[in-house]
């Protein structure tokens, strides 16, 4: 685990290494979730299953390759968060809670079948979500 402590121009976060077992790279700002299969504590997939949601872990904070380890932002201030596309409008505000979703996050509230009661708090929304976007926010650790 990485530790960023509080400083003057920072948050603190904690970080954790996870290796991808997804199939697929693991794009920046996805859900992460420890591997429902198998419980070694580092396998990780894309949390983009109802049974892999119980696990949310945290957001990738950078590409991760299938096959290979990568870092896993599991608490504090999170820069990139993909929200999921619906294929219509929706509006997701500040403070609204993201939990994990088919395809990035979604807003709804939390859940432990859909979080694991791990979630996010968004900041930095964009106006409305028709595709695939980036906002930011708070993830609250356990």
């Amino acid at each position: 685990m990485q530790f960023s402590k509080l400083n003057r121009t920072g948050a603190e976060n904690v970080f954790r290494t996870v290796l991808n077992v997804e199939g697929a790279t693991i794009t920046t700002g996805l859900p992460v979730s420890l591997a429902n299969t198998s419980n070694d504590g580092v396998s990780a997939v894309i949390s983009n299953a109802a049974a892999d949601h119980a696990g949310f872990l945290g957001v990738a904070v950078a590409d991760i390759p299938n096959n290979d380890y990568g870092r896993v932002q599991i608490s504090g201030w999170v820069d990139s968060i993909l929200l999921s596309h619906v294929g219509t409008s929706l509006t997701i505000n500040a403070l609204d809670p993201l939990v994990p979703s088919p395809s990035g996050f979604f807003s709804a509230a939390p859940t432990y079948a859909n979080s694991g009661f791990k979630w996010l708090i968004a900041s930095n929304v964009p106006a409305a979500v028709s595709a695939s976007a980036y906002a930011s926010g708070l993830i609250k650790m356990v």
